[in-house]
This record gives structure tokens, C-alpha cells and sequence, in this order.
């Protein structure tokens, strides 16, 4: 009895060991081929997906606030903070799939030497980068 107890735990600190290298997974995200461009309109931030492959459950709208998901759009190294006024579209409310050809616009001012950043956050890859 107590040689199989042994063995069981010399196989869970074993199992755990091995997870603790591989950090449970051995799969790395690949980045992806987009295109993605930001531009000053009117006042307003537009982050437009130009083409390229679609970025699932980018964002998230609630009444116009993002909760950034897949997708960080960020002001001088610092993630965006947007509580309301943003949309896709009609869009104001809702899970977003950022796909060629869409538009997503942010009533944010942006400054002379303010630098936004686009980043696919799974990967942490630079989609698009800008100083205006």
C-alpha cells in the first residue's frame, strides 16, 4: 500500500514539474497578416482593419465603452481608456469581430507627438503604430 502511494507522488510532482516547464502549453500563438491603419478624423481616433485576417473577440462595446480583448489600442504605451462614444458602425453594444473592412471610431483627441499603438494582444504583436 504505501509503495503505491509512493509511486502515485513521485508521478503528480513529476506531472507538475513538466507543466511548470512547458508553462501548460506547448502551442505559441502565431501572429497575424493584417493590415491595420489609424487616422485622426474629425477628432475622433479611427482604427480601420484595411485587410488581412479577421482578429476574433477583438473588443467588446457596452453603451459606447470598450473592454479590450484580443485587440489593445494604446496612447503612449498606456492602454486606452474609453467609457463611452465608441462604435462600429451602428455598433455601440456587442462582441467584435475586427475583420477586413471595418471601422472602429474612438472619441478620443489625439495630440501632436502622441504615439497609438495597435497590438494583437495573444501574440504580442504591433499591428500598427503611429506618431501623430
Amino acid at each position: 500500500m504505501g509503495t503505491i502511494i509512493l509511486v502515485i507522488l513521485t508521478l503528480l510532482v513529476f506531472g507538475v514539474y513538466v507543466v511548470g516547464i512547458t508553462g501548460g502549453s506547448t502551442t505559441p500563438v502565431q501572429p497575424l497578416r493584417s493590415v491595420i491603419r489609424v487616422e485622426n478624423v474629425e477628432g475622433k481616433l479611427v482604427v480601420r482593419h484595411v485587410v488581412g485576417e479577421e482578429i476574433p473577440k477583438a473588443f467588446k462595446l457596452y453603451n459606447g465603452a470598450v473592454t479590450w480583448l484580443n485587440l489593445v489600442v494604446k496612447r503612449n504605451g498606456e492602454n486606452l481608456r474609453v467609457t463611452g462614444g465608441a462604435r462600429v458602425g451602428n455598433l455601440t453594444t456587442g462582441m467584435v469581430d475586427f475583420g477586413p473592412g471595418t471601422k472602429l471610431e474612438l472619441p478620443v483627441s489625439v495630440e501632436k507627438g502622441d504615439r497609438i499603438t495597435v497590438v494583437y494582444f495573444p501574440a504580442g504583436q504591433i499591428l500598427c503604430e503611429r506618431e501623430f
